[in-house]
């Protein structure tokens, strides 16, 4: 599959497309709250690595037992090389910097720039957003900036840094992921996971980690984001990229800071500050616009394909 610059914009609003964006929006926003429990007792290579092993082998599981075919070696390449920048280079350095003690509310809020990052990488190939598109965005990243300086967020700048580095490597290769070929459907997500299993793995012997027996806190957090992280939101989100403009697949970045800090007050027992009520409705007044900006005019007389039942 080859994704050009131009997405098939009469796609955009099917039911697929709105399952795949809850499924980012909501399940990626609790993600970062689960990391964090499942670092309390495994070291970050190796839980990461674990989550993609098992994910990535019942993806395949599941792919083959319905006759996928393999894809060619060029999409297995591709695939491979977007999965490491999207799971190492993006997920990896934002599972350090939780390691290291960044709040995970402060990662989610900092991940927020990744939209405008990934417009800026669409413009090396002359693919920029619509104007209200930069609109909707700039309002988001307001009510993230809003939130970001509340004092309740804590992190080290040392971090804080991996965190942006995670940024220029998640949005870069979301970017290129549209342009390059690359397998069909859930294969790519398929490989992409495998390849970071694999990296993951061998990040974590290089580096010496230690390895003991989890607790079952960390244990079920791991299981949460084996099936709902992996296979759900990370097969949601490939389908986003490849269907959806790009300011309307990352939207769920600006989302994602809100479910975060709410779940911290649920389960961390943390307040509602004066910052977290003014900024929340601003992201989502921001998130609504990029929505509606990137809805084709006729998208209420089409269908998604995978409306229409065979």
């Amino acid at each position: 599959m080859v994704v050009g610059e131009n997405v098939d914009m009469s796609r955009s609003f099917g039911r697929l497309t709105v399952l795949s964006l809850a499924a980012v929006w909501v399940i990626w926003g609790s993600t970062y709250l689960a990391i964090k429990i499942g670092l309390e007792t495994m070291p970050p290579f190796f839980m990461q690595g674990c989550r993609f092993v098992v994910a990535s082998l019942v993806m395949v599981l599941i792919l083959r037992s319905r006759g996928v075919a393999w894809p060619s070696r060029r999409q297995t390449r591709n695939a491979s090389l977007i999965g490491i920048m999207l799971l190492i280079g993006g997920l990896g350095m934002v599972t350090l910097a939780e390691d290291r003690g960044v709040d995970s509310g402060l990662v989610a809020t900092i991940i927020a720039i990744q939209p405008m990052m990934m417009a800026l990488w669409g413009g090396l190939w002359r693919s920029w957003p619509n104007r209200m598109q930069w609109v909707g965005m700039f309002i988001g990243l307001a009510g993230v900036a809003v939130l970001v300086s509340d004092e309740g967020l804590s992190g080290s700048w040392g971090g804080v840094s991996l965190v942006f580095v995670a940024c220029v490597s998640w949005s870069f290769g979301s970017a290129l992921s549209r342009r390059v070929d690359m397998p069909d459907g859930p294969m790519t997500t398929t490989i992409e996971m495998g390849a970071a299993a694999v990296a993951f793995m061998f990040l974590s012997l290089v580096s010496r980690e230690t390895v003991e027996a989890p607790s079952l806190r960390s244990g079920l957090a791991v299981g949460y984001l084996v099936v709902f992280g992996s296979i759900v939101a990370f097969s949601a989100f490939t389908y986003l990229i490849g269907n959806v403009s790009g300011p309307l697949a990352m939207s769920y970045a600006y989302v994602n800071p809100a479910i975060a800090v709410l779940l911290g007050v649920v389960f961390s027992d943390e307040s509602v500050s004066t910052n977290m009520a003014v900024a929340l409705p601003v992201i989502l007044v921001g998130v609504a616009i990029v929505t509606n900006a990137s809805r084709p005019p006729d998208a209420t007389a089409q269908s998604d394909p995978s409306t229409v039942t065979p």
